[in-house]
């Protein structure tokens, strides 16, 4: 059971129940975390049972939610004590550590403290659990599972980043130089034993990625953003815009390397989050302000949306065909498209589907990790 004694902050507890209620079915994206952090800032988180009836009347509309919440409430705050702890008064780190850890044993990811080392046996499950975490829908995540995939992804982000590296590296060799791989050898009577190549200059690359959050996106651009945080902590080199209604960019507010302070700045930027989706006229808002800064030849354009545009294609046509003859690469992920019998028929995507050179899902880790191996080639 998740419990806010498990985090090691108030604002860590506070986002952790916003994501607890979204598993249970409650439709809150990172604006009603906002709210609830400015609530709860304003002193009332110290009161009981105020602060109970400030998250309700942020995360329910209507009263058969009123009623599921409340028990909702007791069990994440409530059942291991009456008293809700702030940043400062966290100090039993010992219990945290060994709740988290227990955590990880049960999932198959962790060492029990009693055997020390995990067997064949466990090592399978271990192996398993990752494969499920990372082949399951974020819409389907529970708490934990959501937990652990954070752990996960930054780590195998991390790895991504190294492996990229090195495959650009060897892919850097060039031409045969022939006159200096003679007179390197004249030492060897002439034969040429060794030969030496020209660097190859590779134009650096830009990823520039424009994430959808507007309310149908609900239940996956959460995920993608925490994502596109590891993304940022491995790859300085992309530029990271939010788009509904609105277009935000929201580079400077990833570069935090706490994932919670980092989507506390995102909250305050992003206000146009879980709202309606003007596809079209945020991405022609890009090309008026941005396109001559951001896209360029070098340019990969990544866009997360599952293309339920609102406004008029036209708008929409024009948009994209000017993004993508300013990128040298156009991808589109989609997280529907990760369902079973999914056909991309919707008005948007019928408009950017000829203009794609790349069209993917985007509905769990493993769809993400597939990035790879365009970034090895941009």
């Amino acid at each position: 059971m998740d419990h806010y004694t498990n985090y090691q902050s108030f604002a860590a507890a506070l986002v952790g129940f916003n994501q607890f209620a979204r598993t249970e079915g409650f439709n809150n994206g990172i604006s009603c975390s906002k709210d609830a952090m400015l609530t709860a800032l304003s002193g009332i988180w110290l009161e009981q049972p105020f602060f109970e009836h400030a998250l309700a009347s942020l995360f329910c509309k209507t009263e058969e939610e009123r009623e599921k919440f409340s028990p909702l409430y007791r069990q994440f705050w409530l059942e291991k004590g009456t008293r809700i702890k702030s940043r400062s008064t966290y100090n039993n780190k010992k219990n945290i550590h060994r709740a988290s850890q227990n955590t990880l044993v049960m999932a198959g990811l962790g060492k029990s403290k009693e055997e020390g080392v995990l067997d064949e046996g466990k090592n399978t499950s271990g192996a398993n659990a990752k494969d499920t975490l990372k082949s399951t829908d974020f819409s389907k995540l529970t708490a934990v599972q959501s937990e652990l995939l954070d752990e996960l992804a930054e780590r195998l982000v991390r790895e991504m980043s190294l492996r990229i590296k090195r495959k650009r590296k060897r892919t850097n060799a060039g031409q045969i130089n022939i006159g200096r791989s003679i007179r390197k050898n004249l030492q060897r009577g002439g034969n040429i034993i060794e030969l030496f190549r020209e660097a190859k200059q590779r134009e650096k690359f830009r990823l520039l990625v424009l994430l959808d959050v507007s309310g149908s996106m609900d239940k996956y651009s959460y995920y993608l953003l925490k994502f596109l945080w590891s993304l940022r902590m491995h790859f300085k080199q992309i530029e990271v815009f939010t788009f509904s209604t609105k277009l935000r960019r929201i580079t400077d507010q990833l570069d935090d390397k706490d994932i919670q302070t980092a989507f506390f700045s995102v909250s305050r930027v992003a206000d146009h989050w879980s709202s309606g989706t003007k596809i079209g006229e945020c991405l022609r808002e890009f090309n008026e302000q941005y396109h001559k800064r951001y896209l360029n030849g070098s340019t990969l354009t990544l866009i997360l949306s599952d293309g339920l545009d609102t406004g008029e294609p036209e708008i929409l046509d024009t948009a994209i065909q000017k993004i993508s003859m300013k990128s040298k690469r156009l991808i589109w992920l989609n997280p529907l498209k990760g369902m079973t019998g999914y056909e991309p028929i919707q008005r948007g995507m019928q408009v950017v589907l000829p203009q794609l050179n790349h069209f993917g899902a985007a509905h769990n880790l493993n769809s993400l990790l597939e990035l790879e191996n365009i970034l090895i080639h941009a």
